[in-house]
């Protein structure tokens, strides 16, 4: 689901609305009027504008933001960007990391061949999906989801396409990650920190023609269970929505 965020000019309030809602909104209590009608809301407008903002532009930083041509204050920028997306998580608070998104992309929708979330359906629903696959260009960098030792480096689908596979596993923790599609620059015993590169992200149009390209990551925890790795690994959906709420807050 997509956000739109706006600042309220009057009382600098975040406002987080889906997209799909936000439009059905316009539609419904905007409806385009004829030429003459459009004329007059023109002048209208900008009368409206200009008296709000003799009004609360300098209590609230509306003339700021909004004024043509004004030189944008530190808190207004602030206001008008989008916030940082962080990609590490320090779950435990011990100041390292322990999971880090492998390819700073977000979640793979859908496309001709499913989705990438985790539990999609696979094979006419005979089965599910496994991992989480995180977008990526071929050729980029690739970076361990999380801290621990190569355990096993090998090919998915047994060999066909030359497609690689990696196994790392925190001996601490006791969890693992299994990520593909990627062809390794390290090898069976090395140890990476989450954030180290491992190895560059495969093109899988030889294969699948038309697939969103991605890096496909299965978390399991210390009992092996199946995590759900979009829970633990950050995206840009997530990140920015819990940065906006944050912020707001804090203000």
């Amino acid at each position: 689901m997509q956000l739109r965020a706006a600042v309220n000019p009057i009382n600098e309030t975040l406002i987080v609305t889906p997209v799909d809602i936000a439009r059905q909104r316009t539609a419904q209590f905007n409806p385009r009027p004829k030429r003459p009608v459009r004329r007059a809301l023109r002048r209208l407008s900008v009368a409206t504008l200009a008296f709000g903002i003799a009004v609360f532009g300098s209590a609230h930083g509306a003339l700021d933001v909004f004024s043509v041509g004004a030189r944008p204050t530190a808190g207004s920028t602030a206001l008008m960007q989008s916030p940082p997306v962080i990609w590490a998580i320090d779950k435990d608070g011990d100041g390292a990391t322990d999971y880090y998104n492998p390819t700073h992309g977000a979640v793979r929708g859908d496309d001709l061949f499913g989705s990438g979330e985790f539990g999609a359906s696979r094979d006419a629903g005979k089965r599910r999906h496994e991992g989480v696959d995180y977008i990526v260009a071929p050729g980029a960098a690739v970076r361990s989801p999380i801290s621990g030792e190569v355990a096993r480096l090998g090919y998915a689908y047994r060999g066909a396409g030359g497609f690689r596979v990696l196994e790392i596993v925190n001996s601490d923790t006791k969890v693992k990650a299994r990520v593909l599609y990627v062809e390794p620059s390290v090898a069976v015993g090395d140890t990476v920190t989450a954030g180290q590169e491992i190895g560059t992200a495969q093109d899988l149009n030889a294969r699948y023609p038309g697939i969103t390209n991605h890096v496909h990551v299965e978390l399991r925890d210390a009992q092996q269970q199946l995590i759900d790795a979009s829970e633990e690994l950050p995206s840009p959906r997530v990140t920015q929505v819990r940065r906006h709420v944050a912020d707001w807050r804090a203000t």
